[in-house]
């Protein structure tokens, strides 16, 4: 049912390098035989390999040290035209954000018409003490935060093909999307507004494929602390967060419908 991990691409793009020391020990106790690939989004710190082979990754390893400082979107979007570039040999790409925790790598045996694969993620955010009771057996499900399914470009299974043609879309439409992001007065949430770019651009320009949703957990998100910023950007405050993020979510998915309207098929010439 399931195939080798060494078909899979990991992504980790990071601003603040302290946090891969959440995230590299996390995917190298679960995702040994994949290739890591991580964006280093930051042009004052330079990161070495040395430092993420003393945080216990052993298997292929990429480093993008970015000249000049992207943001979240662009530096997703600079990671999968790497990996093109680059000619990654892989079937699937999975992001991971620096301060999360994959669980389980493992890529089911879905139809070739299945473009994304949706799984669950646990999200801590009350105890710092939960993080060091993160073990793979969270894949059922934890006691210890909140589990459901995760709709977010972190933690989702994608097809390499598809996730490229996307970075493509996504780059001829970043100028719309930082606009639009600049508009709010607190950063966005992009890991889902990806997402939802994502799925917009998959109805229109392959309408045949689908994704699916398997009831497994294999990420947890951690949310820690109280934070006044992230990524050089102010944070929404937890008591307006659900408003603020669905409103985001629909003024971006009015952009991406309308992009994929006008200008899917000339990218795929």
């Amino acid at each position: 049912m399931f195939t080798r991990k060494s078909d899979l691409a990991i992504a980790i793009t990071t601003y603040d390098i302290d946090a891969l020391r959440l995230s590299v020990p996390a995917v190298r106790r679960c995702a040994r035989d994949a290739t890591l690939v991580i964006h280093n989004d930051n042009p004052d710190i330079e990161l070495s390999r040395d430092f993420i082979r003393k945080l216990g990754w052993r298997g292929i390893l990429h480093i993008i040290n970015e000249k000049n400082n992207l943001g979240e979107f662009e530096s997703r979007i600079a990671t999968l035209e790497y990996i093109d570039n680059e000619k990654i040999p892989c079937n699937w790409i999975l992001f991971v954000d620096d301060d999360d925790a994959l669980i389980d790598a493992t890529v089911p045996d879905v139809s070739e018409l299945t473009f994304a694969v949706v799984q669950n993620a646990t999200t801590i955010s009350d105890n710092i003490t939960d993080i060091f009771k993160i073990t793979p057996k969270w894949t059922a499900g934890s006691e210890y935060g909140k589990t459901g399914a995760h709709f977010d470009i972190t933690g989702t299974l994608i097809r390499r093909d598809v996730a490229i043609e996307f970075a493509h879309f996504m780059r001829v439409n970043l100028p719309e999307v930082s606009k639009i992001a600049h508009g709010f007065k607190y950063r966005v949430p992009a890991g889902a507004i990806m997402w939802t770019g994502l799925k917009t651009f998959m109805r229109a320009a392959h309408p045949e494929m689908s994704a699916i949703y398997m009831n497994q957990t294999n990420y947890v998100s951690i949310k820690l602390g109280h934070a006044v910023q992230k990524y050089g950007l102010r944070v929404v405050p937890s008591t307006s967060a659900r408003t603020f993020n669905s409103n985001v979510i629909k003024k971006f998915t009015e952009m991406f419908e309308r992009a994929a309207r006008n200008g899917f098929t000339a990218l795929r010439l």
